[in-house]
């Protein structure tokens, strides 16, 4: 037993050696608060290689940095206080717990292939996943011109229990039309990706909120029925702006409750409405149900009108700070630009990419794996919990059942012997 649990240390310290050789220093944290949540931030490095998933201190000590090769995309602890990532290699996802195991990997049913956008682990075990749904469609029977064997992108969400069987599906073909989105007008390309699913959550009352950045909407769908609740923003918004100007193309769609929701405006097409350059911001609104209306209550762009065309992502944090992700500044010819603001809009953290450095997404967690005494802990625990109860035996191997003031042996069905003598007062 002691061999085991010191095989398992040896590897988590080999783990930590193997992780300070790769460890990039291409980026500087030139704002760092007190008033910065204290969570460890979670990423993985894009643009440039080596893509590295990254685990940092508030403090900016690198806690945790290695080059996983295809695997690493959307590196972040899941609803399930795991941590989850993409694999492009086998387009699934892994589920990782804080011992460094690999406990599940999970891929999408029916024939279709999980994206890489976005995934939830949820903490009664089961799993959200949504695929692209690329099919054939007679495109000259919506449009003039329009092409006979057109392929056009559908969207599929997946949920799955905990032993990976399918307990939901839903799919856009029943509920988008490509029409809907009018980047694509007249709609006689022989490819159109007219939705971009980039985004899923789960609102206060259950139900999946998904966003989609090529229709420049977030939809709710009845997690049970699959019918559309609510369309907002694109061609067919349900609700009126009445102090904002709307989204486009946004990233990291979050419900945070009460019908508020917290999305990254890429702004591809804020200009429209501004007469300004394009801008990107982090944006929280509340839907009023009744009027039908959607109210911006805060927003936060960064001084130097950032825009980042892709990528990008917001979160509302424990203490009511909100980290946002500009992750894609390469036509300013620099990297990314990750800052906490407080609702006041100051910026209490901030840290800055050299050209190269894109961040899909970035979040901050109250995470890290588990310490060598911790881990020695769970694997006394879950040694003892393995081991099942053969019988008592006396001294001369003969099986008895238990007796107090008696010397016993118990056998194992590990093979193992623990001697056993109760004083029964």
């Amino acid at each position: 037993m002691k061999i085991s649990v010191n095989v398992l240390l040896t590897l988590v310290v080999t783990m930590k050696m193997s992780s300070a050789l790769i460890a990039q220093t291409n980026y500087n944290i030139t704002v760092n608060s007190p008033d910065a949540y204290q969570g460890n931030l979670f990423y993985q490095k894009g643009g440039n290689q080596p893509r590295n998933v990254m685990i940092i201190s508030q403090e900016g000590e690198e806690l945790f940095v290695e080059n996983w090769g295809m695997k690493g995309w959307d590196f972040k602890v899941n609803a399930n206080n795991h941590l989850t990532y993409f694999d492009r290699a086998s387009d699934g996802w892994f589920v990782m717990d804080s011992l460094h195991q690999v406990v599940d990997s999970v891929y999408a049913l029916n024939g279709y292939v999980a994206d890489n956008h976005d995934f939830m682990a949820l903490s009664n075990g089961n799993y959200v996943l949504f695929c692209y749904d690329i099919q054939t469609y007679a495109m000259d029977t919506v449009v003039e011109g329009g092409d006979p064997a057109a392929q056009i992108e559908g969207v599929i969400i997946q949920e799955l229990d905990s032993e990976h069987n399918l307990v939901f599906e839903w799919s856009s073909w029943n509920h988008f039309h490509i029409t809907d989105n009018p980047y694509y007008e007249p709609w006689t390309n022989n490819e159109m990706n007219f939705i971009h699913t980039n985004s899923i959550d789960i609102d206060y009352d259950g139900h999946f909120v998904i966003s989609s950045r090529n229709l420049d909407e977030i939809t709710k769908i009845h997690r049970t029925t699959g019918e559309i609740i609510w369309r907002w923003g694109g061609t067919q918004t349900d609700f009126e702006f009445i102090n904002d100007y709307p989204f486009t193309h946004q990233h990291t769609l979050r419900c945070l409750g009460n019908d508020h929701y917290l999305l990254y405006d890429n702004g591809n097409h804020s200009s429209q409405y501004t007469g300004l350059p394009n801008i990107s911001r982090a944006v929280e609104y509340h839907l009023d149900l009744d009027a039908m209306t959607c109210e911006n209550i805060w927003e936060y762009t960064h001084p130097d009108f950032y825009y980042t065309p892709s990528i990008g992502s917001t979160q509302r944090l424990p203490n009511g700070n909100t980290l946002v992700d500009f992750g894609n500044l390469q036509l300013l010819n620099t990297g990314s630009v990750l800052v906490e603001v407080t609702p006041e809009n100051e910026v209490v953290f901030q840290l800055e990419y050299d050209n190269g450095g894109n961040l899909y997404r970035a979040h901050k967690f109250d995470w890290f794996f588990a310490t060598e005494d911790q881990i020695e802990s769970v694997s006394l625990n879950s040694y003892q919990a393995s081991k099942h109860s053969l019988g008592y035996y006396n001294t001369i191997g003969q099986k008895v059942e238990f007796t107090s003031n008696t010397l016993l042996f118990e056998l194992f069905s590990d093979g193992t012997v623990e001697k056993v003598f109760s004083i029964n007062f």
